[in-house]
């Protein structure tokens, strides 16, 4: 295992999200929801106050919609989703956050601002700033080489 500036970009993103996880867990487990996993937290979130279809929440979770089924199963039997028929539609079945999802979703939530905010506070704003802008562009963009996509901001040879 490499250490700081041998290590590859898989080793520490690894590392980075195995700590960014315990630190979820620790704070989470402040509001007693610390048995939820961090995928639980952040699919609870994405689930809006009227509902949403499950393929969907799927597709904001970058999920496909059998995985996302299952996924909102399990939520359900935990008692943080329910499924209820959509009044435009009745074909149509929508995930509705529970009173103790709604809950569990804030503490999520809350956490992660929180665990934001102690990151910025470690690393300084700038840094902070340009690591979260540089992961947002690449999640965005999808860069990669099985895409065929440059991961550069503009997309260019990267030599600016």
């Amino acid at each position: 295992m490499g250490t700081g500036g041998d290590a590859h970009v898989f080793e520490l993103l690894d590392r980075t999200l195995r700590i960014l996880r315990d630190d979820m867990l620790a704070r989470t487990a402040e509001a007693d929801w610390a048995w939820l996993r961090s995928s639980q937290h952040r699919v609870l979130s994405m689930v809006p106050t009227g509902g949403i279809r499950v393929g969907d929440l799927a597709t904001v979770a970058g999920m496909t919609p059998q995985s996302m089924g299952e996924f909102a199963r399990e939520l359900e039997r935990q008692g943080l989703l329910r499924t209820e028929r959509d009044e435009a539609d009745r074909r149509v079945r929508l995930l509705v956050l529970t009173d103790a999802g709604a809950a569990a979703a804030a503490a999520g939530d809350r956490a992660v601002r929180a665990m934001e905010q102690a990151w910025r506070d470690r690393l300084g704003a700038a840094r902070w700033d340009v690591m979260r802008g540089v992961l947002a562009d690449l999640a965005a963009s999808g860069a990669g080489s099985e895409q065929g996509g440059d991961p550069s901001p503009a997309g260019g040879s990267g030599a600016h």
